[in-house]
């Protein structure tokens, strides 16, 4: 099939009315430059553009062998990038060797550039034996390829692009990652259904696009569900320091629930001061707290708070006290020893985009449009950065809710 090519002043008008967005747990940036699998990879510079392929392999009859991812592998996101590419490659990897096959998968790097990110999509869909596009890291990248792949009815998945614009952009344009308009809405079912006689809820969130539309997501659906929102208060991230003003407001309206919508650090401190202050109502928390930083800020101070995330926590201490399901666990083992290190979100994140893409190439091979129709009807999908995965009819990820609680200064998944 001939593929066309967008120019960098058709994708202007895309990229200009972009947002940033991305779901995941905040990656562990150490020994993130490791070598991926020396023997299966290699690093080539094509008009310097970092491009890393596997091995040669047949091609099908289609003349298709090939996933190309296109990542930031250099710049300020490099890190993400790279959690990216190892779960990807471990993936592919696990599967070529359960199935005798040696489907190849690419990673080309976009810089976390939108304007690159064009660039990238371009030289994808001119390589005939690309079955798929698979990124970018983050939404504005993701949402400015986008038009690229659906012009030449290539199929796009983003392991990570949450803005709720993405899956609209294009029949062949899907995403990994639950999209934020549903999120919040989950959050308030989990908690009505665990918490239904604490109905009262007040909410701080920070004054970002991300947080608005959580929050008011959060509460429209918190009030359809029968519950009341006494307070809902905005603040600035990486400015507010002193949260005494707004909680001490709260106070006076006797919640049930302190619901935060924030950043690991700023969430430490309103819980923290919260508590100082006496506030006598159950915190839940947004999954940034779910790192290690967010422990060494609050320590066993704030007990028993509520934490709600989409993706699987593998921070040692969680893992040390989960029972993870075989699959969970089996990554976890897997990716220790290939790369000497615990995974984050990211990786399962990309783990989960390969082994989707692949089971849909098992049922209806390579062609576009059937890939397209099959990865729209899956359901049920048990990953590792969710479980009961499954597409909606708008092509929008759903996912199930994991809930943690803090004990003793450590996250228990509870759910």
């Amino acid at each position: 099939m001939k593929r066309s090519f967008l120019t960098m002043g058709m994708a202007a008008v895309v990229m200009a009315s972009l947002i940033t967005g991305c779901g995941a747990q905040k990656p562990d940036t150490g020994n993130n430059s490791a070598e991926i699998s020396e023997e299966k990879t290699e690093v080539k510079s094509e008009g310097g553009e970092e491009t890393i392929q596997a091995d040669e392999n047949q091609t099908d009859d289609m003349g298709k062998n090939k996933l190309a991812f296109f990542l930031p592998l250099t710049g300020d996101l490099m890190q993400y990038g790279l959690s990216l590419q190892k779960g990807a490659q471990l993936a592919m990897d696990q599967y070529n060797e359960e199935n005798g096959t040696n489907y190849i998968v690419e990673f080309n790097d976009d810089k976390g550039d939108p304007t690159e990110s064009v660039n990238v999509a371009n030289k994808i869909i001119a390589d005939e034996t690309v079955i798929a596009g698979l990124g970018s890291f983050n939404s504005s990248c993701a949402m400015a390829a986008a038009p690229v792949f659906e012009e030449n009815k290539l199929l796009l998945l983003s392991p990570t692009a949450s803005h709720t614009d993405f899956p609209t952009m294009g029949d062949y344009i899907f995403s990994c990652v639950i999209s934020q308009k549903y999120e919040g809405a989950m959050f308030a079912e989990e908690l009505m259904e665990r918490y239904g006689d604490d109905k009262k809820a007040a909410i701080i969130y920070q004054n970002t696009d991300f947080g608005v539309q959580a929050t008011e997501l959060f509460a429209k659906r918190w009030e359809e569900l029968g519950g009341e929102i006494v307070a809902n208060e905005a603040f600035v991230p990486g400015t507010t320091k002193d949260f005494s003003p707004i909680i001490s407001k709260i106070k006076t309206q006797e919640p049930d629930m302190l619901y935060i919508s924030a950043n690991y650090s700023d969430a430490a401190q309103i819980f923290l001061q919260a508590r100082n202050l006496e506030l006598d109502a159950l915190f839940v928390g947004p999954a940034t707290c779910l790192n290690e930083e967010f422990i060494e800020l609050v320590g066993s101070q704030i007990d028993g708070t509520i934490i709600l995330s989409t993706n699987p926590c593998f921070m040692p201490s969680v893992l040390e006290n989960a029972e993870l399901d075989a699959n969970t666990e089996a990554f976890v083992k897997s990716y220790e020893e290939t790369f000497d290190e615990v995974p984050d979100g990211f990786a399962a994140q990309s783990f989960d985009a390969v082994n989707i893409m692949m089971q849909c190439i098992e049922k209806v091979g390579t062609d576009s449009t059937a890939l397209r129709d099959e990865i729209a009807a899956l359901r049920g999908f048990e990953g590792v950065s969710g479980y009961d995965m499954q597409f909606n009819e708008s092509k929008e990820m759903i996912k199930g809710v994991y809930v943690f609680e803090m004990k003793d200064g450590n996250f228990y998944r509870i759910n």
